[in-house]
């Protein structure tokens, strides 16, 4: 094997080792297409992502294509790599990414920019589009940033944005033609616009007026002048992976998870998520069950997981867990859910969480009055938060975890005291049937104004508002029950200028990877004073993007794909919100 010099010498060497349960090891010489699945984050991460499971299956039951699976090496494997001057690799075979057709990379968060390009370089890639050659492969993005991704855009020869079940073949065939065409480039980019979903960055020019502001967005006449996102007609049936890849070494999520619903029935004017994955679609109980079982087969987990934005808002999320429970309870498989956003119905959440596993229920309430809740139109009220936690410690929960943002329009410190005044009643709420108060974790992020949704004109806070807000929620708290966390304010403001930007950033892309910048979402090479020189250097007013409050009129970078929601809807909720703070 290729990395058997350097596997002795790095970290966690089963995860570059290949050879997991599950994985699909095709002959090149046997198919038309090869397509390198590549997750721009570590192994531990990516193969926790259900969306590269999916795509390996669906790519993998085509006769003429194959698919391999690669992440982002840690710093010590990428030393190695470039000292012995070793390509990155795929898992299946040890073939190097520039052999392939494809690269398909899939993009589920800003601080990975970095990583997607250093992929790209140690695989021999050019990472500017228009460098590229027929004979390079074709790099595509996606995933649940691919709304609004200009700082990376020069760099793909094609996003698809939204879902991808019902276009991915069309994909694959569109390359496969192209590939025995002959022709430039050029041909592959006008062949693939056609497509549903897909913006393709090269076929649009935008220019700038003197204030730094987006003055027009032009597209190629064989271009949509708005790209729509795509959306899976019948994700009752849509592909599922029952035989998932396994991972050797330890990953985030082990466990069956089962995507119940994608989308959510609510509209909260924060959440881009819920643009990316409208309209809302459901799988049935019967169908769920069937892939629990099918999967448990193949795979042997000892969990389920019951996945989606919303999990608590699938219509029959009681039925659905007392039928696992039936099923899985003399097997020792345990059901987990995800964050919950808990519902006025709360007579049943003791009945919903009985069965599941009661190390800890997390829910997320993002604001903690009621008021404020009301302008990000968050449908729960604390009351019905308070009852959710002390139907959860009588379920037998040993730990509740909520989850927060600040940061956001019209805050005030009652707002942010309101954080620990409502997790204090939280955990005083476990006293009412045991002697000692619950423990509370409480995550706290900061908001980003995001493309796509009603506040993407507003400003966001600065470094010195956050922090301040941060010691004043730390000196409203005094009681051990309650353990505070913060999300680092230089990494929300880093990932507010890349997912506010436009396509003038790649430059300053360019220059971060000349600095060595890479894995920006990991504490320990995380470095924001280096990216203040890269800005420097570039001559980059990060404020700009990350700060600056927009006018409704202003053409935005992202303005050339289209969710299905029309502007004049998002300025009515902007406006509907600013109603609701009393201005």
């Amino acid at each position: 094997m290729i990395y058997d010099r350097v596997l002795p010498r790095v970290k966690m060497p089963g995860q570059y080792a290949g050879g997991e349960r599950n994985l699909i090891r095709k002959d090149h010489a046997s198919v038309d297409l090869k397509v390198a699945l590549a997750f721009p984050d570590t192994y531990a991460i990516g193969m926790s992502h259900l969306g590269i499971q999916i795509l390996y299956h669906m790519i993998n039951s085509r006769s003429d294509a194959l698919a391999e699976r690669v992440y982002a090496p840690w710093t010590d494997m990428e030393q190695e790599l470039r000292e012995r001057d070793i390509p990155l690799h795929t898992l299946e075979s040890f073939t190097p990414l520039r052999e392939f057709d494809i690269i398909g990379f899939s993009m589920q968060y800003e601080l990975g920019f970095t990583n997607f390009m250093n992929m790209l370089e140690l695989s021999d890639v050019p990472v500017w589009t228009a460098d590229r050659s027929i004979n390079d492969p074709v790099i595509l993005g996606g995933g649940s940033i691919s709304l609004a991704m200009e700082p990376v855009a020069p760099f793909f020869d094609a996003i698809l944005v939204g879902d991808a079940e019902d276009v991915i073949d069309r994909i694959m065939d569109t390359v496969i033609e192209w590939r025995g065409s002959g022709l430039p480039r050029r041909s592959l980019h006008e062949s693939l616009c056609p497509i549903p979903g897909m913006y393709v960055p090269s076929l649009y020019d935008v220019s700038y007026n003197d204030d730094g502001t987006v003055a027009a967005i032009e597209s190629d006449p064989v271009a949509p002048r708005i790209v729509a996102k795509t959306t899976v007609m019948n994700f009752e049936n849509a592909p599922y992976p029952t035989r998932p890849v396994m991972p050797n070494v330890s990953a985030v999520h082990e466990r069956i998870n089962v995507e119940i619903m994608r989308g959510c029935p609510n509209q909260c004017r924060f959440c881009q998520a819920v643009k990316h994955y409208r309209p809302l679609k459901l799988r049935s109980v019967e169908k769920i069950l069937e892939l629990c079982e099918e999967t448990y087969r193949n795979t042997g987990y000892e969990e389920i997981s019951l996945t989606s934005l919303s999990t608590a808002d699938y219509p029959a999320i009681e039925e659905l867990i007392r039928m696992i429970a039936q099923r899985f309870d003399s097997r020792q498989v345990n059901v987990t859910l995800p964050s919950l956003r808990v519902k006025g119905e709360l007579e049943h959440l003791p009945g919903l969480v009985s069965t599941v596993r009661k190390s800890g229920l997390t829910m997320a309430p993002e604001v903690a009055t009621d008021r404020l809740r009301e302008i990000i139109r968050k449908p729960i009220l604390n009351k019905d938060l308070l009852s959710g936690s002390e139907a959860a410690w009588q379920a037998g929960y040993r730990l509740l975890k909520f989850y927060f943002l600040i940061g956001v329009p019209t805050e005030t410190e009652d707002d942010l005291k309101g954080i620990i005044d409502l997790c204090d009643q939280a955990s005083l709420a476990r006293k009412k049937r045991f002697r000692r108060r619950g423990q509370i974790n409480v995550a706290m992020s900061s908001h980003i104004p995001k493309p796509h949704t009603p506040f993407q004109w507003e400003a966001m806070n600065t470094k010195e508002e956050l922090l301040a807000k941060q010691r004043y929620i730390r000196s409203c708290n005094t009681s051990s029950y309650l353990k505070l966390k913060f999300h680092d304010v230089d990494e929300s403001y880093l990932e507010s200028v890349f997912s506010r930007g436009d396509r003038r950033l790649a430059s300053t892309l360019i220059k971060a990877r000349e600095r060595g910048l890479r894995m920006d979402a990991w504490r320990e090479c995380f470095d924001i004073h280096a990216w203040r020189e890269v800005f420097e250097q570039d001559r980059v007013d990060s404020d700009f993007y990350a700060l600056r409050k927009r006018g409704n009129e202003e053409i935005l970078p992202w303005d050339m794909i289209t969710v299905g929601t029309p502007t004049h809807y998002l300025i009515k909720e902007q406006t509907r919100a600013h109603a609701a703070m009393g201005m």
